[in-house]
């Protein structure tokens, strides 16, 4: 299966072995409503197929464990590598996979950027014009040393084929999903618990005083920040209207900025958030909860990725 395919229908997809047990990593959408997984390794000496156990799945990431059922022998697997977080664009890649059915494929080319991310600003992703097409799904993203950088999981292409955009779950996004998962079978990250729209321009502010007329536009800080939408059950402390420009003393422009800074922070982690209110600069501790993930409504449709918008310089008049 692929992201811009029916995940009711059956499809080849590629995972990778990443330890000396045999767990494969291979994407959430791979597995999500697949009643029947068999896996085939890539060995001249071994041509069975295997039933699988899901044992751990991270939707927000696009990710899933599996452990194989029924091999015996030793299996070779990949390391992460250890400086992915370091790693600059222009360096050279390896994807791994079977696209359009072509099984064992590989097609080489340079990491664009880094700084990515796909379904959520948690999930940083690498972009790589490598090509991937439908089948590289859950494969790896290797650099010249055969260590993993990434797993493949997305194209961006109104032809739905390879355009050279392709993205990969960053190995360091990887990596912790992958320890979570095997003790946990599940990957939680925290959340305040609000709704949020940016307030980087005017045309943004202008938008949330045409949606709140009855909220005075003097409220509404002509400033950078993330405007706190009304929600029934905004976590004790915070209000409706309120604008958050800083964690734990770290200021914050936008969403993006906001999401980085929770992400440093575990869940039950009390956090203080710098705010105006009403004119008036506030602190306000806010415990942090299970960000809540419905697979279901993210993995039912086609899904597109999300990618941040540049912030376009205002016209002067």
């Amino acid at each position: 299966v692929d992201p811009e395919t029916d995940p009711k229908k059956s499809g080849l997809c590629s995972g990778v072995v990443v330890d000396d047990i045999g767990h494969v990593i291979t994407n959430f959408h791979c597995v999500y409503n697949q009643n029947y997984i068999r896996l085939y390794y890539y060995d001249e000496n071994d041509w069975q197929n295997y039933e699988v156990n899901v044992i751990g799945l991270d939707p927000l990431a696009d990710l899933a464990l599996l452990k194989v059922i029924g091999k015996e022998e030793p299996i070779p697997y990949l390391v992460f590598a250890e400086d992915v977080g370091k790693i600059k664009a222009g360096t050279d890649v390896f994807a791994l996979g079977h696209p359009m059915g072509m099984a064992w494929t590989v097609t080489k080319g340079i990491i664009s950027s880094t700084e990515r991310y796909t379904r959520h600003p948690f999930i940083k992703a690498i972009q790589t014009d490598s090509a991937i097409n439908k089948g590289n799904s859950g494969g790896p993203l290797m650099n010249m040393r055969g260590e993993i950088v990434g797993i493949n999981s997305l194209i961006i292409s109104k032809i739905s084929e390879n355009a050279g955009v392709g993205l990969a779950i960053r190995g360091d996004i990887v990596k912790k999903s992958f320890e979570s998962m095997l003790v946990t079978g599940r990957v939680d990250r925290p959340a305040v618990g609000i709704m949020i729209m940016p307030l980087a321009q005017s045309k943004q502010r202008n938008k949330i005083i045409k949606e709140f007329p009855k909220l005075k536009p003097e409220f509404i800080p002509n400033t950078f920040g993330v405007f706190v939408r009304p929600d029934e059950n905004l976590p004790k402390g915070l209000k409706k209207f309120d604008t958050i420009i800083g964690v734990n003393g770290e200021m914050i422009n936008d969403g993006l900025q906001f999401s980085n800074e929770l992400y440093k922070y575990k869940i039950g982690e009390t956090i203080t958030l710098t705010i105006v209110r009403k004119r008036r600069y506030l602190k306000v501790d806010v415990p942090l909860k299970i960000f809540p993930v419905d697979a279901d409504k993210m993995y039912s449709k086609i899904q597109k990725p999300i990618l941040p918008k540049p912030v376009q310089p205002e016209k002067k008049p």
